[in-house]
């Protein structure tokens, strides 16, 4: 009774960071077109810091502790905040180029992403079949990226999978932690360390505008309350519940991003995305039967 429950929470907390995520990416297009990617993924980091601290307080855990408290495997966490830095880069780039689902569909390869990744740090055994899975996914973003119609596709279209490529270390690397390592504070030194490299990057490609509103200041607050809020609730929920289960819930991002980009941006990319999506989708339900038949045979 208890697994269970624990799995319907992982789940709530699981859609909600990504709903988090996609309401990001909404305020991301909108003021993406007057202030560079790099400099909105800096200040993601920057103000996404503040959701992490509020968690940190919040935690009866950490009540008493520092927030420079020492943890196993620093260098990973700072590791993870390179690769963050690489995926919101890649990710905030492709918001300014393509449709709204369209680059939020792209990234639904991260799963594969994982399974690659978890073969040489994880020393997970991939079979058959996820091979397979893994074929098919990218041969359904190649779809996407490229369709016979050759509407869609252009260097921005990669950028999306650029991303996944980001977000996927970043999962891979949560794993590699003991349970014992709260989640808030892995995610407090990996965003500390992605201030840093944007920060560096800024500074190096001079690019930087200054805000002109307070009404652009508070959109760009928000970049980062949702994309932290976002990340942290999904890390949380892998650590609740093995994250085989979670693998058919990530797909609620096409539902997401269909509607947000229909309400925003009176976007209905259908002919872009048909069949390349359906290929995703079939890959990762092929993934999860995998996955969940390992599980029960272990049992």
């Amino acid at each position: 009774m208890q697994s269970q429950k624990n799995f319907i929470y992982a789940v709530l907390i699981f859609l909600l960071g990504i709903f988090f995520l996609q309401l990001m990416g909404v305020v991301v297009k909108f003021v993406g077109t007057s202030y560079p990617a790099l400099q909105l993924t800096f200040f993601r980091n920057l103000f996404g810091i503040f959701p992490v601290i509020i968690f940190i307080y919040i935690s009866r855990n950490l009540k008493n502790k520092s927030l420079l408290v020492k943890i196993p495997m620093l260098w990973v966490a700072v590791l993870r905040g390179f690769f963050m830095t690489f995926a919101q880069f890649c990710f905030f780039t492709s918001l300014l180029y393509l449709q709204f689902a369209t680059a939020n569909s792209l990234t639904l390869v991260t799963p594969f992403m994982v399974a690659l990744f978890s073969i040489p740090i994880l020393k997970v055994y991939v079979g058959i079949w996820k091979w397979i899975a893994i074929i098919i996914g990218f041969t359904g973003a190649y779809m996407i990226i490229n369709p016979p119609s050759d509407e869609v596709f252009s260097i921005y279209s990669l950028l999306p999978l650029g991303a996944s490529f980001g977000y996927g270390m970043n999962l891979v690397l949560v794993r590699t932690f003991p349970q014992t390592v709260p989640t808030v504070i892995i995610q407090w030194y990996s965003q500390l360390s992605s201030i840093f490299f944007t920060l560096i990057l800024v500074i190096l490609t001079f690019q930087y505008i200054s805000i002109q509103s307070l009404s652009d200041l508070i959109m760009i607050f928000l970049i980062g309350f949702f994309g932290a809020a976002g990340v942290f609730l999904m890390m949380s929920s892998y650590r609740m519940t093995d994250h085989i289960n979670l693998g058919p819930f990530h797909y609620s991002a096409i539902i997401f991003s269909f509607f947000l980009g229909w309400v925003f941006f009176n976007e209905n990319p259908f002919d872009e995305l048909f069949p390349g999506i359906f290929f995703i989708v079939t890959a990762g339900i092929i993934i999860f039967w995998r996955e969940k038949l390992k599980s029960f045979n272990n049992e």
